[in-house]
Formats: C-alpha cells, sequence, structure tokens
C-alpha cells in the first residue's frame, strides 16, 4: 500500500488518530474514579440496570458506614456521576426511587439523612407545569404528595426547597417563601 511507503502521511494518520482517541477518551473527574456523565441523558437512561429499591437501602446504609467514593463504585458502579453547584451528585434509580448522594468537590460524601438522600419517582415532569410562582405548598403537595417537605416537618428548617425527581428523569427542583408560596421551579434533567 501507498500509505506505508510514505512516513509523513504515516505519521500524520498516527497524529490524528491519536488525538481523536484523546479528545473521545473519558477524563476521570478529580477525586471520582469515574467521567462526568452525559449532559443530554438522564440518570435512568445512564442507570441501564434498575435496581431494587432494597439496594438502594443497602447503599445509603454503606454510606453511612464509612464506604467511600472508591467503595461505592466497586460495590456499586457509579453510572450517573453530575456536576452541582455545591460539588457533585451520584444517583442511583430504582423501581420507584431515585437514590441522590452528595459530595463535595474532594469527592467525600456530604452525609445527609434518609429523607434527603432518598426520593420516590414521581409522576412526569408535565404534571409540575400546572404549578406557578406565587402558588402555595399545598398546589405542590397535590402534584408530589409523596415529596418530603422539611419546612412543614421542622419549624425552625430554614430550607425552603423541595426536590421531585420524576419517572421521564427530570429533576424539579422548587423554592418557597417565608409564607410556603412558590417562590421559583427549575428544571434539569435527573
Amino acid at each position: 500500500m501507498k500509505l506505508f511507503k510514505n512516513p509523513i502521511l504515516l505519521l500524520l494518520c498516527a497524529v490524528v488518530l491519536l488525538s481523536a482517541c484523546l479528545a473521545g477518551c473519558d477524563k476521570k473527574e478529580p477525586n471520582f474514579p469515574v467521567a462526568l456523565s452525559d449532559t443530554t441523558r438522564s440518570a435512568i437512561e445512564l442507570n441501564t440496570e434498575v435496581r431494587k429499591d432494597s439496594d438502594l437501602e443497602k447503599t445509603y446504609q454503606d454510606m453511612l458506614d464509612g464506604a467511600t467514593v472508591k467503595q461505592l463504585n466497586e460495590s456499586n458502579e457509579i453510572k450517573c456521576l453530575r456536576k452541582a453547584d455545591d460539588g457533585y451528585r451520584v444517583i442511583y434509580t430504582g423501581n420507584t426511587r431515585a437514590l441522590v448522594l452528595r459530595f463535595d468537590n474532594d469527592g467525600k460524601w456530604v452525609k445527609a439523612d434518609r429523607l434527603r438522600s432518598m426520593y420516590r419517582i414521581t409522576p412526569t415532569r408535565g404534571k409540575f407545569d400546572k404549578l406557578k410562582v406565587g402558588d402555595p405548598v399545598s398546589a405542590v403537595q397535590t402534584v408530589d404528595p409523596t415529596c418530603f417537605f422539611p419546612f412543614l416537618v421542622d419549624s425552625s428548617s430554614t430550607e425552603l426547597t423541595t426536590d421531585h425527581y420524576t419517572e421521564d428523569g427530570y429533576h424539579t427542583r422548587i423554592t418557597y417563601d417565608g409564607d410556603f408560596n412558590i417562590a421559583s421551579i427549575n428544571y434539569e434533567l435527573m
């Protein structure tokens, strides 16, 4: 073949091939054993293996028992790693629940109680479209009656937000004002 007889052309092909490989290779995130997940696909799409809800409970318990992010990946491969404003999120999906584990920028688990880590997967994001800024918290409770509303349970809670994870792969975060009316609604892929 002529390609192999021309060393300059051969070298050029090798450089192009190496560049393509390096550009396409997943780069692990610092302090994590995996790369950030594709932001155009939801956690439900990325987590091809649907786990039993009891497996999610066990994973959460492993974290309480001191598992590291490396050990987490070894026992339950991380397929959905997201960058967040305050660090990272690892999301596992089960039959009816989503487990959301939050990590700081150094890869250390940010311990959160079960109700702020394990969420019921609710109907589609479209159900939230009827909500608007100014609606009372009771309107949100009607759309998602299984959600945890920390400020309604603990009056000293300053966290005036709720998180909702939907079966079509969205995360809806609703922020409330001091009168428990909707101040903002934000959507993103789970």
